[in-house]
């Protein structure tokens, strides 16, 4: 049974060389066979917490942490990320 765990989870972006926090302690567990529907009003981070989990250079993670199955999802590079 696959488990993806999100704790705490602090994503920033640099624009126009300032740092602007989206993402502020985003906690969330979704095990295998659940569906979950992430919903919210435009700029809410719905896009930066997927962007983020996946890897994208233009979003830091700051703290927190992403697991999957115990494993450090963060750790990984973008390719191993889309493998998992």
């Amino acid at each position: 049974m696959s488990t993806l765990e999100i704790r705490d989870l602090h994503v920033s972006i640099t624009a126009d060389d300032v740092e602007k926090e989206i993402l502020r302690g985003v906690t969330l567990t979704i095990n295998s066979g659940e569906t979950h529907a992430i919903m919210g009003p435009n700029g809410s981070g719905k896009s930066t917490l997927a962007y983020s989990i996946a890897g994208h250079p233009k979003y830091t993670v700051t703290s927190g942490s992403v697991t999957l199955d115990g494993e450090d999802v963060l750790a990984m590079s973008v390719d191993e990320r889309a493998r998992a």
